[in-house]
């Protein structure tokens, strides 16, 4: 017994070890047969990625899918074929095929059988896009380099060499940049620099010529006001409304812009070209009006002395102070045309500033005589041009001017207002409102001014405020809506039909086209930090045909008030440039560039732009504070020593890095997005084209 039970458990142990055996080899197949599907599979991806990234000839379809290969045999690494294994590639666009989000690629392998589909890779590849870069130069204009003081927080690259110049210790650099020559001169790289990148070809307007048209079905594209001689255009200011009531612009349909064209015509000077019958104004209105502008070399109280000009017009008109008016008080801006105790429509100022003070730290007159005393002081030359330059009681800031057409300026543009006092020959004088007696504020909005008049929105069918704002009804159909909730149409896309000046606060995503130059004449900026937490709530992309640049106007640039003291004053709301959003300029000019107006000249206010710590640079109108990207056709100084120009802070949005402004451009490469393992029961089951219809079906 004990004999026949050894005998049985050694043959137990042997056909175990048998089966064992048997198993062992049978795993060690089945793992080499799945190792040749994978193989097989991440081979004919990384072909479809080469021909996709190479092949410029290669278009895919909207939608579906184009087979690549067809039961393509695979080899090995020594060039035999791997047996029993064919694989298919197939190639489509994933998600919105537009690209209004971005443009994805999905390649999609299959390893198969005769027993059907073993094993299903899909590589989902992400268009690059123009916006990820923080400043892309396709050529460099001569002299044009970066310079000790300037910093760069973002990707660079450029289609020529890289220029920096100066001594140590130069610009710097905080992320990579790439040259298609060698990146040249001293500079402090905190990231890699890259010599010899392939081009990056820049693009074309027969590239984004379909863009005008989606813009058009949104009824978001205008042609600006003809220019006549010195006046005419028009200007684009983006707004935020409150439509919510909740004290924020943070809905998501709360953008809009507007558009103010400037009167056309023989004359002009609107101010001073009266008529005795509606609307009371003849003539154009210089477009140096329209832009804020007065003559960089000029003094104010030298142009307010000396006779009848545009730029006397301009300053008496949309220049000015604020005053603490009512009860409580509350800054109210007044121009200095209105500054006048002579004119009978602007006595009402005497009394508002004699009002006892109904706030802690609100300066008034004790008495109607002081006020008025005070008032009448104002109205020579020398009294305005001090006023403007100092903070002078019962002025709580300094002097301001705005833009033709601004409803701060009510006071010196709404039609009824403007008639001559004393009246002319068959004219009453006119008598304000008491809700008229209010510049500066949202409800001062004039649809038709003396120096223009603002354009309608085509599309507006109905009401846009759905709870009590401080804006007037009246001004509804003027607004143009960015977002689908008020704008069914829009897919993101605004052009403009020319030349237009830009500025304001910016709620939403858009893609601005202009065929023409761009100009900014003020700040314009989102109507939240880029940085404040919802982020990426706002992505603002602008294009132009030809240039871009920041004006050399009241603005943005100091100008001299008179010869006392310190005469050079500032007369916006900050002493910087601000901009949020990537741009590229240049689409049709080789030269074209995003520069600043007179960058090589002051006048020189000691202005300092200072991004770092003991990098000082001493410009004219501070810093060009950019959070987005610049892409370049034509890089071109924005500085030239001290006191001249802007230098340059520009930081890039993070947002930029992962998504980008409806349609901005392509580079035409792509980069590995994301990797996904198919059930290959479940692809064989619902069939490829099926499967590219699911990935296909993104909003």
């Amino acid at each position: 017994m004990l004999t026949m039970i050894f005998t049985l458990a050694l043959g137990g142990l042997a056909i175990s070890s048998i089966y064992m055996g048997a198993s062992t080899t049978m795993l060690s197949k089945l793992y080499d047969r799945e190792r040749d599907y994978r193989y097989a599979a991440e081979w004919a991806l990384a072909i479809g990625e080469s021909r996709i990234t190479v092949d410029t000839t290669f278009v895919l379809p909207d939608s579906l899918y184009v087979q690549l290969m067809t039961g393509q045999s695979v080899t090995d690494a020594l060039g035999q074929v791997v047996p029993k294994v064919k694989v298919d590639l197939y190639a489509g666009v994933g998600g919105q095929s537009s690209g209004q989000y971005g443009r994805f690629v999905e390649l999609v392998a299959v390893a198969y059988d005769n027993g059907g589909a073993r094993h299903v890779r899909r590589l989902e590849l992400q268009a690059e896009n123009f916006a990820r870069y923080a400043m892309f130069v396709d050529t460099w204009a001569t002299g044009a380099c970066y310079a000790t003081g300037e910093i760069l927080r973002g990707r660079a690259h450029s289609n020529q060499n890289w220029k920096n110049c100066a001594s140590a210790p130069g610009v710097i650099h905080t992320d990579t940049v790439s040259a298609v020559l060698t990146v040249q001169g001293t500079g402090q790289y905190q990231s890699a620099k890259i010599n010899g990148s392939p081009v990056i070809p820049y693009p074309s307007v027969t590239k984004l010529s379909w863009m005008p048209g989606y813009a058009s079905s949104a009824n978001l594209s205008f042609t600006p006001a003809a220019k006549v001689g010195s006046t005419g255009g028009s200007r684009m200011e983006f707004v935020g409304v409150d439509l919510d009531g909740d004290g924020t612009l943070t809905g998501p349909a709360e953008g809009y812009f507007r558009v103010f064209d400037a009167r056309s015509g023989a004359s002009n000077n609107p101010y001073v070209n009266l008529s005795s019958v509606t609307p009371f104004v003849t003539g154009g209105t210089d477009t140096t009006m329209l832009r804020m502008s007065t003559p960089s070399g000029s003094r104010f109280d030298n142009i307010l002395a000396g006779a009848t000009s545009v730029a006397k017009s301009t300053i008496l008109n949309q220049c000015g102070v604020f005053f603490p008016m009512g009860n409580p008080a509350r800054q109210v801006f007044v121009p200095l045309i209105a500054i006048d105790t002579l004119d009978l429509r602007y006595r009402w100022i005497v009394d508002t500033l004699s009002t006892p003070a109904a706030a802690p730290g609100v300066t008034r007159f004790a008495t109607r005589a002081l006020a008025a005393t005070w008032v009448w002081n104002q109205t020579t030359a020398a009294a305005r041009a001090a006023l403007m330059r100092v903070q002078t009681a019962p002025a709580t800031s300094a002097g301001r001017c705005f833009p033709a057409g601004d409803p701060r300026l009510m006071l010196s543009e709404r039609p009824g207002l403007l008639r001559a006092n004393p009246p002319a020959a068959g004219q009453s004088v006119d008598t304000l409102r008491d809700e008229w007696k209010r510049g500066g504020e949202d409800t001062t909005f004039t649809p038709v001014t003396k120096t223009g008049s603002w354009r309608t929105w085509a599309g507006f069918t109905g009401t846009f405020f759905t709870v009590a704002t401080r804006r007037q009804a009246v001004e509804e159909p003027y607004l143009w809506p960015v977002h689908r909730t008020q704008n069914l149409n829009t897919k993101g896309v605004i052009h403009v039909n020319g030349d237009v000046y830009l500025s304001g606060q910016f709620r939403g995503r858009a893609t601005l086209y202009i065929a023409g130059n761009g100009k900014f004449i003020d700040d314009l900026t989102y109507v939240t930090n880029p940085a404040s937490l919802p982020i990426c709530q706002n992505l603002l992309g602008i294009i132009t045909t030809n240039n871009l640049m920041i004006t050399d106007n009241n603005l943005n640039r100091p100008r001299q008030m008179d010869g006392s003291g310190t005469p050079m004053r500032f007369l916006d709301d900050n002493q910087d440039f601000f901009l949020h959003g990537v741009t590229m300029s240049g689409l049709s000019n080789m030269s074209a560039t995003f520069g600043v107006e007179a960058f090589s000249s002051g006048p020189n206010a000691g202005r300092q732009c200072t991004p770092v710590a003991g990098y000082t640079v001493v410009t004219s109108g501070g810093c060009i504070n950019q959070s987005g990207g610049v892409i370049h056709r034509a890089i071109t100084a924005t500085f030239s020593g001290t006191g001249t120009g802007f230098a340059e802070n520009r930081i890039k949005d993070a947002c930029l890095d992962v998504d980008s402004p409806p349609y901005f451009p392509l580079t035409g490469r792509y980069i590995d997005n994301e990797f996904y393992e198919i059930d290959p029961a479940v692809f064989n089951q619902i069939g490829v084209a099926q499967f590219y219809r699911r990935l296909q079906s993104a909003p």
